[in-house]
């Protein structure tokens, strides 16, 4: 009898099982996932040789027998990310939200940095505006301008109002975005928005410490629409800075120092003390914030123990 291959998305894996949405001319059509069109599957022997995290990843686009419930083959990766574990993603979907709890400039700036060294573009989604007035908004947005200088998109959304939310599905069609930010946000609500129906368990920001509950525990897939896909990740309370080999490495994940770090004196400058640094000059100056200067020293410090 003729083995059928089937080509599908991993979209969710548990203890083991991987749940492998079906991928064809038909399936892709419709706007949903549906029941009957996800498969839980294992890996084939062959697959499982190097005992590997990296063998099948949430977000992979797998072969699968569909009789035998096996995932034969884990097709090429366009990408992956390293924190949260996922492959196959066009854009990292940093959300803070403008109050309870308020826009935290450290994790943000830090998340940056992550998402900047696994080379995934960045768009930043805030959240919750309706709990704050039009100049508090204006005021965010103004100093979020300064420090990224306006490099990445940002979208300003209400879950509760409706406000932002079709601007931002309309952004992300067609491309796959996972949604990460700390506990509170209001990823699940957001995502339930998006599905255009509740998917997700959602939580109130504690009272006494203003952060959020961890609602989601593992990282999932969810389908918007034709070849749209939002993945919701766990939240986090701490986050670690990237791990550099070299103090160099670090300038490359400020995109705004790339205009200034060539013309420095020395090629080996880390914009510290050195003479002629033409990043402390952009500074003093006013083309990069100090704000962003200071975060870059207080990366700096924190990833190489100075």
């Amino acid at each position: 009898m003729e083995v059928i291959f089937i080509k599908g998305k991993v979209i969710r894996k548990i203890k083991g099982f991987y749940y492998v949405l079906e991928e064809n001319d038909n399936i892709l059509q419709h706007n949903t996932l549906e029941e009957n069109n996800i498969y839980e599957c294992r890996l084939r022997g062959a697959l499982k040789v190097k005992n590997s995290k990296l063998n099948c990843i949430i977000g992979d686009s797998v072969e699968f027998d569909e009789k035998e419930k096996v995932i034969t083959s884990v097709l090429e990766r366009k990408n992956f990310l390293h924190r949260p574990l996922l492959a196959n993603i066009d854009f990292i979907g940093i959300l803070f939200s403008a109050s309870s709890p308020d826009f935290d400039f450290n994790v943000f700036q830090k998340m940056l940095l992550n998402a900047n060294s696994q080379n995934i573009p960045v768009i930043l989604i805030i959240s919750k505006i309706d709990l704050v007035s039009q100049e508090e908004l204006e005021k965010l947005l103004e100093r979020i301008g300064d420090i990224c200088r306006n490099s990445i998109p940002v979208f300003s959304i209400s879950s509760e109002k409706n406000i932002g939310i079709d601007e931002l599905k309309k952004y992300i069609e067609n491309k796959s975005v996972t949604i990460s930010g700390p506990s509170g946000t209001g990823k699940s609500t957001l995502i339930n928005f998006l599905m255009g129906k509740e998917v997700l368990a959602t939580n109130e920001v504690s009272s006494k410490t203003s952060r959020g509950r961890h609602t989601t525990t593992e990282s999932r897939f969810f389908k918007i629409s034709c070849n749209t896909y939002v993945v919701d990740t766990p939240g986090f309370s701490s986050l670690d800075f990237p791990i550099l080999a070299e103090k160099k490495e670090l300038e490359g994940l400020f995109p705004e120092f790339s205009r200034y770090t060539h013309a420095c004196r020395f090629r080996d400058c880390i914009h510290v003390n050195e003479p002629d640094c033409q990043i402390k000059e952009a500074v003093k100056n006013g083309d990069i914030s100090e704000e962003q200067y200071n975060f870059y020293l207080h990366a700096l410090s924190n990833i190489f123990n100075n």
